[in-house]
């Protein structure tokens, strides 16, 4: 008898050749497997014969040379989503049966048929409120070989095959590399004869991105985080805890505020806006110069075309451009080119970007003040991200410092008026929450601070949404995240930068 593996979760090349007493050589010799780090949920290892009397195997695990095929069903939600512990049965047509609840991939253990005519009964457990019990929601027919079958809602299922290969693919071959999950790849065999692949899970991929329902926007994330010079799973966090979502919690890229100018995935404000497409370098300011908007006249000023072919120019550039005679309300330029500038705001690509360009900015705007940014990990770097742009550069140094007064100050300029001179952790605080639930949960537990109690609740916001392991497939790079959080404390981090 030829024993097999079936690879479960947190399953590891050495730790298999442990368990059998082989070597990691061995296994990737004899499955043809180029990468020991990428093993897949649901894969069959055979295993060298001189060690398979040394290694355990479950029921689930072991079978012969004859199994026709060896399925694992992948239970997800309307999203994509894993449903963990639930009751599942699978009956084959063979009699084989397999009983077990989903495990926090959506997975159970894998059934074996012998013949290719064997079919599958899809049993799950019926909620208690519809009279419990268990209801069959279909049935499917293996293929040959090992394979991944994705249950989706209880009603539509999709299959990908994960074994190798071994007859000659078509040439040029299909590469799934940057195909969607659920996308089909038709194909050939030099004979003619049709295969079709369907692509199931995002993971594992080339960066352990998992983005779900945002999946159409792992390009741009991916070239967002090189700009960034953080890894795309930071990005990600940064995106999702400023993005406004949908009910599936996709980001949302036509968001707008009733209360300002904010618009798009990142909200940025009119000004905000016109300012990143105005600064040299940005990916808007390379979309601006592209279209013709922005150029620089005979004495080397900046300057912007408006659609009737007049210039508005430099000094003062941004000033002029979000002025009321060209911005008169929100979102609403009296100039075409200029709307087009503001409108790149509902397109995810240029969103991502910008947000990710001034992010960067804001970064080394603290490290040209002294701060120490270059040691943190991508975690901490994606907090402070949101920090500064969550309170503006100016107060986001403040907090760092510890020195955000209880109120506003202000101060008087040369002709005797009242301007403000710094944000108080009143305002800011109350202008978040409230300030009936800011004194009740925050204020008041912090001895009446209103400087503790901002801290303390910026701290658990950035903390509770910024965090980057939700973006990461399972295995290494997710647990590293999570190491990372949980060491990453905002007040830790601000007070190791502290000058």
């Amino acid at each position: 008898m030829n024993v097999t593996y079936t690879v479960k979760p947190r399953d590891t090349l050495d730790g298999i050749a442990k368990s059998y007493d082989c070597s990691v050589q061995e296994l990737q010799s004899l499955n043809g497997i180029d990468n020991p780090r990428r093993l897949q949920i649901g894969q069959l290892l055979r295993i060298p014969k001189s060690s398979q009397a040394t290694g355990t195997t479950s029921a689930s695990a072991a079978s012969t040379d004859q199994t026709w095929s060896s399925t694992i069903l992948r239970f997800i939600d309307a999203v994509g989503r894993p449903i963990k512990d639930l009751g599942v049965r699978l009956v084959s047509s063979e009699g084989n049966e397999v009983t077990a609840r989903t495990d926090a991939n959506g997975c159970v253990s894998a059934l074996a048929c012998t013949k290719p005519e064997a079919k599958i009964d899809i049993h799950v457990e019926r909620a208690k409120h519809k009279g419990g019990g268990e209801k069959q929601i279909g049935s499917y027919t293996p293929m040959a070989g090992q394979q991944t079958v994705k249950v989706q809602s209880g009603k539509q299922v999709e299959t990908t095959k994960i074994r190798r290969h071994d007859g000659q693919p078509q040439t040029p071959p299909r590469t799934m590399k940057n195909e969607l999950p659920g996308t089909k790849i038709e194909t050939a065999t030099p004979q003619g004869n049709p295969l079709t692949c369907i692509k199931c899970g995002e993971c594992p991929n080339d960066d352990d991105l998992l983005l779900g329902a945002n999946l159409e926007f792992r390009d741009h994330v991916k070239t967002a985080a090189k700009r960034a010079a953080v890894l795309p799973q930071a990005v990600a966090a940064v995106m999702n805890a400023e993005a406004a979502k949908d009910k599936a919690g996709k980001w949302k890229a036509d968001s707008k505020s009733d209360k300002s100018s904010a618009t798009g995935m990142t909200q940025f404000l009119d000004g905000t806006w016109v300012g990143e497409a105005l600064r040299a370098g940005t990916f808007l300011n390379e979309k601006a110069v592209k279209e013709g908007w922005l150029s620089k006249d005979a004495k080397g000023q900046l300057q912007f075309k408006k659609a009737d072919g007049t210039f508005v120019t430099s000094p003062g550039l941004t000033s002029k451009l979000t002025a009321k005679t060209m911005i008169p309300s929100a979102r609403t330029a009296q100039d075409k080119n200029l709307q087009k500038l503001l409108n790149l705001r509902e397109q995810a690509e240029y969103a991502i970007m910008a947000a990710m360009d001034y992010a960067k900015y804001n970064l080394d705007c603290l490290t040209a003040k002294g701060y120490d940014i270059a040691s943190l990990n991508d975690t901490e770097k994606a907090r402070i991200m949101y920090l500064c742009h969550h309170l503006g550069i100016g107060d986001a140094v403040h907090f760092i410092q510890n020195t955000i007064p209880e109120e506003d100050i202000y101060a008087e300029d040369k002709k005797g008026k009242k301007r403000l001179k710094q944000n108080g952790a009143k305002k800011l605080l109350t202008a978040q929450i409230g300030e009936k639930k800011a004194e009740k949960n925050y204020v008041t537990p912090k001895g009446g601070s209103w400087v503790k109690g901002h801290r303390a609740w910026l701290s658990e916001f950035i903390e509770g949404h910024i965090v980057p392991h939700t973006f990461a497939c399972p295995g290494k790079k997710q647990e590293s995240f999570k190491d990372e959080e949980r060491a990453a404390k905002l007040e830790s981090t601000t007070d190791d930068l502290k000058k």
